[in-house]
């Protein structure tokens, strides 16, 4: 079967399980989508009510893995939904695609996040077969650049100019690159299938 045909499948790291992204996962993730300050460098502007963050998930809502999914990152410990990640702007031609991170700011410098995108880099690399992985990152967000940075990515251009708009403002940002050869992985030495278990019942998503 082609993989593109195959259920979203749950992701598992130490403290994490990155499981798809569902409809009623709006209500946790409104504390990240409500909060101006973990909003600041995101493409839309602070969620104002729950249905205001349930009506920017829907677009993630349908899962179309051959161009882009989403996963919730859930805390082990608490079973906390503390962010997401996704793919997206996946091009199989090119063995290429982009990938995003939000997280709510009480679960910041924990390495929760490094954890998360090292795990979808895994999945990307080896069961996606992609040779390269992006990110556009606003370089105002100093944390952001030093997460790509220390997982191996490397800027590669910009600023380019007014390529983000978020209401009635244009952003600059800057891309960020990994290669395959350039990966080793936090999950495992080389870039092999990240870790999954059995596709769980939900609600049709993508990123």
């Amino acid at each position: 079967m082609n993989e593109d045909n195959l259920p979203q499948p749950v992701l598992n790291s130490r403290r994490l399980c990155l499981r798809p992204l569902a409809a009623q996962d709006a209500v946790s993730l409104h504390a990240l989508y409500s909060d101006s300050e973990a909003m600041r460098f995101m493409d839309c502007a602070p969620s104002q009510h729950v249905a205001d963050t349930a009506k920017r998930l829907e677009i993630l809502l349908y899962v179309l893995p051959i161009w882009h999914a989403t996963w919730v990152l859930v805390e082990r410990s608490s079973d906390a939904v503390i962010g997401l990640v996704n793919y997206h702007h996946r091009e199989i031609w090119n063995q290429r695609l982009e990938i995003g991170f939000a997280m709510r700011r009480a679960s910041w410098r924990q390495g929760f996040m490094r954890e998360a995108v090292a795990t979808l880099i895994d999945y990307c690399l080896g069961s996606l077969a992609m040779h390269r992985i992006e990110s556009t990152v606003n370089l105002g967000n100093v944390s952001a650049v030093r997460l790509l940075e220390g997982l191996g990515f490397r800027r590669e251009g910009g600023p380019m100019r007014e390529r983000q708009r978020v209401g009635s403002e244009f952003r600059d940002l800057s891309m960020f690159g990994l290669l395959r050869e350039e990966w080793h992985g936090s999950i495992g030495s080389a870039p092999t299938p990240a870790r999954l278990t059995a596709p769980v019942e939900h609600e049709p998503v993508a990123g």
